[in-house]
């Protein structure tokens, strides 16, 4: 009797250590956090945290590094964690991170407006496969808006690659660029603007924004909740499941192409998700030339196992200037910053911009791979 005692206790131990762990993830007035990557410490990705800032499993890991890019890195140990019961909500116990805010900024734009908004985009871009880190690399986008031109971009000057990159482990670093000059492309225009303006959005996306408490917002679709907007400290704070969004209007379109794609998106399992930064105007309104940040997120299945990519964004530098002003900067960006950047240079443009600095979880996990390519660390 004792030996099966002894055998259903170690089996009910072994179950309960197995027991999936959920982890929420918040900011300081208890707002759940999207997007949020979960890191092992040597910067494997377990996962990222869904629009109600939970993660439902940190897979056994006893101590897990979150990053974000509106909010300062932490490595914390689970099992420390303070408990939540979520109630109402139906997650069990979850345990609860509180990030904070980061302390970036730029100075506002005081110049009477030109004909082109310049903006200086500092980006970083991570490539997972099967959640381990292959490509890394970080950079400078310089790009201008002519105002008069419905803000139609003109990037000028180089693109700066720098960190650990190689052909031969999967996509190159041109990939991860394809990415970040579209999170570019779509800081021309806030999303929180478009999602309550554009009809593109109710007509096509099928989205309605209806308020949820004070300066706080939800997006949905018919099929449910597809995003948040939170104003919050002077800043308009955008997350959006543009994968959900896309693949329900192609379903609905009628248009054969659109069905297609939405099928092909559902079998590849495509997750395409982001979070916008910008400033609030005296009135509360956002703006165009109020980036801050934006974080992209894309998943797919790929013929090498699941792809995960992630870029972050930052206005490094902006101002309203002539087509001469413009042109000038182009050439200055491009002087110190063409080709291939180590490490230690684009860390030197960071502080220099007051970029917020690489998680160590992460700049671990860059390291290895330079190893491995034999890149300049």
């Amino acid at each position: 009797m004792k030996k099966k005692f002894l055998i259903a206790a170690v089996a009910l131990m072994a179950a309960m250590s197995a027991q999936a762990q959920k982890i929420q993830i918040v900011d300081n007035d208890g707002n759940a956090i999207p997007l949020v990557s979960v890191l092992t410490e040597d910067g494997v990705l377990i996962g990222t945290t869904g629009l109600d800032g939970v993660l439902a499993d940190v897979k056994g890991a006893a101590k897990v590094a979150v990053t974000h890019v509106a909010y300062k890195p932490q490595l914390v140990t689970v099992a420390e964690l303070p408990s939540h019961e979520g109630e109402g909500q139906g997650w069990g116990p979850v345990r609860r991170i509180t990030m904070e805010d980061i302390d970036y900024g730029i100075d506002e734009v005081v110049v009477k407006p030109k004909r082109y908004l310049y903006v200086e985009f500092y980006f970083r871009a991570f490539s997972y496969i099967e959640d381990s880190l292959r490509v890394y690399t970080a950079g400078i986008l310089p790009v201008s808006y002519d105002i008069q031109n419905n803000y139609k971009s003109k990037v000028r000057g180089a693109w700066a690659f720098g960190g650990a990159a190689n052909k031969a482990l999967t996509w190159n670093t041109q990939d991860l660029h394809y990415e970040a000059e579209q999170g570019v492309k779509l800081a021309a225009s806030p999303i929180e603007t478009g999602l309550r303006k554009d009809k593109r959005y109710e007509e096509k996306y099928k989205t309605s924004v209806e308020p949820d408490g004070e300066n706080r917002w939800i997006v949905r679709n018919p099929e449910g909740v597809m995003g948040q907007i939170l104003h919050d400290d002077g800043l308009s704070i955008t997350t959006l499941d543009g994968g959900q969004m896309q693949i329900y209007a192609g379903k609905v379109s009628g248009n054969k192409n659109d069905v297609k794609m939405a099928e092909r998106r559902e079998k590849l399992n495509y997750t395409y998700q982001y979070t916008e930064v910008f400033k609030l105007d005296e009135d509360g309104a956002v703006q165009r030339d109020g980036f801050v940040m934006e974080q992209d997120y894309w998943v797919h299945d790929s013929g090498k196992g699941k792809k995960t990519t992630i870029t972050y964004l930052y206005a490094a530098d902006k101002g309203y200037m002539d087509e001469a002003d413009v042109k000038v900067r182009g050439k200055e960006i491009s002087k110190p910053y063409y080709g291939d950047m180590t490490l230690d240079e684009l860390a030197e443009y960071e502080r220099a911009h007051n970029i917020p600095a690489l998680a160590p979880e992460q700049q671990k996990a860059i390291q290895a791979l330079t190893m491995q390519t034999g890149k300049k660390k």
